[in-house]
């Protein structure tokens, strides 16, 4: 009976957040965004006025030796940044930020954010808002598995889950698993849970 309740009580939280979306746009007022934005969300918990913001590059190409000049290569790149705004000034002051890329792919180059990213969320009701990041990262010219990372910031700490997409290919089934890295291992069970419900659910890219 616990397993079956427990989705339901993180959507339940997951949606008492005040927040709003906003897709593509302007990042004037945000200093140090790099790219262009992807999509910004504001909300407001215990720590006051926060915005989250995601940019992302479309894939592009380069030529990493000039001796070589038809010999192109892929790239991508992602980011993702939260700000804060306090009492004392409008101005937004950065909490943290995330930068992940592929550079000189030689097959098919892939960095980016999972469409429902970022995830909002307070499972251990501190009034506290955790933002969670999924993306994809890889090089590849075939069906093997991608790299996969599931990204937490509660505050300014970090939390990351990194591993593999599934893919069954001749039968056989690939990837799928993924390791904590040492703030999720000594985190509140909460989080590892949802963690988890987040990870097999965009395994399947």
């Amino acid at each position: 009976m616990q397993k079956l309740l427990l989705p339901l009580f993180f959507s339940v939280i997951c949606f008492a957040l005040t927040s709003s979306t906003v897709l593509a746009g302007s990042v004037s007022g945000f200093p140090d965004v790099q790219g262009p934005l992807l999509k910004k969300i504001s909300y407001t918990d215990s720590t006051g006025q926060n915005d989250v913001l995601l940019t992302q590059t479309e894939s592009y190409a380069s030529t990493p030796d000039a001796s070589q000049p038809d010999y192109i290569c892929g790239n991508q790149e992602i980011h993702a940044y939260g700000y804060r705004k306090s009492m004392e000034s409008a101005k937004p002051s950065l909490v943290w930020r995330m930068h992940d890329f592929v550079h000189d792919c030689e097959a098919s180059a892939t960095c980016e954010f999972a469409k429902d990213s970022p995830v909002l969320t307070d499972l251990d009701g501190n009034g506290i808002s955790e933002v969670w990041l999924i993306y994809y990262i890889g090089c590849r010219g075939d069906v093997s598995p991608l790299g996969m990372k599931i990204l937490m910031y509660e505050g300014g700490k970090k939390y990351a889950l990194r591993g593999e997409t599934f893919v069954h290919v001749d039968g056989m089934d690939l990837g799928g698993t993924y390791q904590a890295d040492e703030a999720f291992t000594s985190a509140s069970p909460v989080f590892r849970q949802y963690a988890d419900q987040l990870w097999q659910k965009h395994k399947k890219q």
